[in-house]
């Protein structure tokens, strides 16, 4: 008896120390960026989600452990009892690792709040906490000290277990509650009775909507990162879209189409809420939409009116029950990726906090040490065959006695931009960069670290993976058609751009340039033939009330975007201008007011981007704002604003009195109070211990 509990209590250690001592710690030491993100009364399910997951390989080590020691410890004969005292050994010095490990990150995390840092690289840390270990277990005080922790670490993840009771309390049914026991929680219901300044202007409508008895299919297709300015059916020197360029011969392509946002998250929640992000305030990568929102998002929308809903899904902060729309949706199959991570959709609908938690670092040490295990796949982690085939069965075998609105999202040529041969080497026939690790972006400021040859390499490795997209897209739009027929409305667009110019690369953080925000809008209508091309300015909030208007919808009141049917009918010429918008946040917290970020303004011929409070990201320079002539110069190489300080006042005014209405803080899911107006465009300075958040947007 004295052995089997000897083996329970070594067994045991390690996993105190991930349950009882790092999770504690290293949550603790995120808290504050956690509270960018959410509530304070959130935290409790986001740790009860990560002691979930880090329980669900601790326990199974516990157990397997403990009957490996049990067994050999019953070898009387040699080598069973060297074969113990070297199992226990191991125990106590993976026990010694990860309590050293999680010291040395929380005091690098703590130095790093006072702008300081340890001057120690990861390897360092983990050579350093291996020493500790071999010291803990080759000496007595050492083995007592380890064994000393374990009532404390018990008595940590007992807590740990009492937080699991928060889980089906902060379930997504938790924000319908709170939204039905507020008021006017029907309000936003309501038709639209007219619009936002600076948002939606009316547009005569030149197309005959449907009835209810003609109503069109609707597909929606979204592509992860695809740049307009890295495509050549806008003009782009290398072939990357000749299928695009086909299917866009018989449809209309706006040229002027702007995103919203500057990563997934936003990106996503505009296309689907209809409303901009100041508003449905997804400004962080792992959050969603307010609730109020989603409830008259256009899937909740449609779905109400009778259409068969689906989506397929390939990145999961693209994804609708990430996202918080899983309900309006009857059909789905979501991370078709060849790599799942904890970050997965399918496990967002169980676990709504899971890609917060999964930022934590005992978390991300687990993710990459599955990640060594993982058979290479020659490119292929984002084979658009995994997300476009089950679309396409979806479609062929839905029951068609209602209208079909199906969502796909696509993930390349986002970020790794290595793909499969024969795509791979068309643009760069160096043998740079040629897997998944090797292109990966440097993000933001960090690109300007680069020599500019491997930037080259890596934006021809960019146009490979949309040309890879684009050679698989052609098709199953051809498909979907000939499945659904001529009553069908399609729509081909994107989430955010990539960036390689400016010093500047990939997409999130300030940077608002024509790279990342200028993205493709393709919109087929049913029984087209022949294309067109519309000069109009648009953003990704039209494309809600642009769908619901096809399908005979009432646009709800709160959606900011405009439908844009009949908006090229008069000329660009004829037509109003109006102001379009797009923003970053990702280091305001969510719910406060807005003042850190940046925003940029289309109006015309002008765009201003306009950077505020004080932005802390790695190797910034120091920001002002930037005016561009974006008909003259649509890469952005002229800074306009000292030239035309007139333009700059009046764009500016235009961001002031948008933030005036749209930019208070959030109490109850509802906007307050605006936040004070500035007095002036700040100027930020650079900040070398920053860093941009993790994960896939």
């Amino acid at each position: 008896m004295r052995n089997d509990l000897r083996a329970w209590h070594l067994a045991a250690l390690p996993c105190l120390a991930v349950l009882g001592v790092a999770l504690p710690l290293t949550f603790a030491s995120h808290c504050d960026q956690f509270l960018y993100d959410f509530h304070a009364i959130d935290l409790l399910p986001l740790y009860a989600t990560a002691f979930v997951v880090l329980a669900a390989v601790a326990i199974p080590f516990w157990i397997a452990a403990t009957a490996g020691l049990m067994a050999v410890e019953a070898m009387r004969r040699p080598p069973g009892p060297q074969i113990a005292a070297a199992l226990r050994a191991i125990l106590l010095a993976l026990t010694a690792v990860i309590v050293a490990a999680t010291l040395i990150r929380c005091l690098r995390t703590w130095l790093g709040t006072f702008g300081d840092g340890l001057p120690l690289s990861a390897n360092a840390a983990l050579a350093v906490a291996v020493a500790i270990a071999a010291i803990a277990v080759a000496t007595r005080p050492g083995r007592s000290a380890l064994r000393a922790i374990a009532p404390v670490a018990a008595v940590c993840a007992a807590a740990g277990l009492l937080s699991l009771a928060s889980l089906p309390v902060f379930g997504w049914q938790r924000d319908a509650a709170m939204e039905a026991s507020l008021p006017d929680a029907g309000a936003a219901t309501a038709p639209a009775q007219g619009s936002d300044p600076g948002q939606a202007l009316p547009v005569a409508t030149s197309t005959v909507l449907p009835g209810n008895g003609s109503r069109p299919n609707i597909v929606l297709l979204t592509i992860d990162a695809l740049s307009a300015p890295h495509m050549s059916l806008y003009g782009y020197a290398r072939p990357t879209t000749p299928q695009l360029q086909q299917f866009a011969r018989g449809a209309l392509v706006f040229d002027r189409a702007y995103a919203n946002g500057n990563f997934t998250t936003p990106g996503i929640a505009t296309l689907l809420t209809g409303t901009l992000p100041w508003t449905h305030r997804a400004l962080q990568l792992p959050v969603w939409p307010l609730n109020r929102t989603r409830t008259t998002s256009l899937p909740a929308v449609l779905e109400r009116a009778g259409y068969r809903t689906g989506y397929v899904s390939t990145n999961a902060i693209a994804g609708a029950a990430k996202q918080g729309f899983a309900a309006y949706f009857q059909f789905a199959r979501p991370d078709r990726t060849g790599h799942v991570t904890l970050c997965a959709d399918e496990l967002s609908k169980y676990l709504r906090y899971v890609c917060a938690a999964e930022e934590l670092p005992p978390l991300e040490e687990m993710e990459g040490i599955a990640a060594q295990f993982r058979p290479a796949n020659d490119n292929l982690e984002h084979d658009p065959r995994l997300a476009l085939q089950p679309a396409l069965h979806w479609l062929a075998t839905a029951d068609r006695s209602r209208p079909l609105f199906l969502w796909v999202h696509l993930f390349p040529p986002h970020s790794p931009y290595a793909v499969p041969k024969p795509w791979l080497g068309r643009f760069d026939a160096s043998r740079r960069d040629r897997n998944a690790a090797s292109t990966q972006p440097s993000w933001a400021w960090i690109q300007s670290q680069l020599p500019q040859i491997q930037v080259h390499t890596l934006e021809a490795r960019y146009d490979e993976a949309v040309a890879y997209a684009d050679a698989y897209v052609g098709p199953f739009l051809q498909r979907a058609l000939e499945t659904l027929g001529p009553n069908t409305v399609i729509v081909v667009t994107a989430d955010h751009g990539e960036s390689f110019a400016h010093g500047y690369g990939a997409h999130t953080g300030p940077g608002l340039y024509n790279e990342i925000v200028h993205i493709p809008l393709i919109i087929k209508l049913p029984g087209e033939t022949s294309g067109s091309r519309c000069d109009a300015p648009a953003q990704q909030a039209d494309i809600a009330p642009t769908l619901a208007a096809l399908a005979g919808v009432a646009a709800p009141a709160d959606w900011e975007g405009q439908s844009l049917i009949g908006a090229c009918a008069g000329g660009l010429d004829s037509a109003p201008q109006r102001a379009i918008f797009s923003m970053n946040f990702e280091q305001n917290p969510r719910f406060a007011a807005l003042k850190t970020g940046s925003v940029a303004v289309v109006e015309g011929r002008w765009k201003l981007i306009h950077y505020m409070g004080a932005l802390h990201y790695p190797y910034m320079p120091p920001l002002h704002d930037e005016l561009y002539d974006v008909v003259s110069d649509p890469h952005e190489r002229h800074n306009l604003a000292s030239r035309q300080p007139a333009v700059v006042q009046r764009l500016l005014g235009l961001i002031e009195a948008a933030l005036a209405q749209h930019g208070g803080r959030v109490v109850h899911g509802r906007h307050s109070a605006p936040p004070l107006p500035e007095q002036s465009a700040s100027i930020s300075t650079p900040n070398m211990s920053g860093s941009l958040a993790a994960g896939t947007p």
